[in-house]
């Protein structure tokens, strides 16, 4: 079944966190201790955040974190690939194949497989952090075009 990681759980509340405190500077500390979580995760997550240009830092004794770009600009999409990585059901769905099936000869789920993969990279890419936060319906995705399949 298709499940994000812990860390993309922690990553979306913490950027979550951000939605709601406007544009002031938040420090790793004071966000690892109001989500109970590790310090260490917290630092790391922000500075993946940080490096995908999602946040910004300022050092110093008044410094800290905040959004680099407006919740509206932030997809479901950007926060997950920035922890997990690309989405990607099977070894087949990626576009940039490096690993070849032993089934490729014979599969005929490849096709099917990547369209799944592709919605799903849809509507992760049309939900905005903004939308999360405030708990409105998620963006519909067009249906499949299948007018162009094959039946047997």
């Amino acid at each position: 079944m298709i499940r994000f990681s812990k860390m993309a759980d922690y990553g979306v509340l913490l950027l979550g966190h951000f939605t709601q405190n406007g544009n002031a500077l938040v420090n790793t500390a004071g966000l690892a201790e109001q989500y109970h979580m590790p310090r260490t995760v917290v630092a790391n997550l922000l500075k993946e955040f940080c490096k995908a240009g999602l946040l910004e830092s300022r050092r110093g004794l008044h410094g800290g974190y905040r959004l680099l770009r407006a919740p509206d600009d932030i997809s479901l999409l950007d926060m997950l690939s920035v922890i997990d990585g690309p989405v990607q059901l099977t070894d087949c769905a990626a576009e940039d194949i490096i690993h070849q099936c032993d089934y490729s000869d014979v599969c005929h789920s490849r096709s099917p497989m990547r369209a799944v993969n592709q919605r799903i990279v849809d509507f992760l890419g049309q939900m905005t952090l903004s939308e999360l936060m405030n708990d409105v319906a998620p963006a519909t995705i067009a249906p499949l075009d299948t007018s162009t399949s094959t039946t047997s």
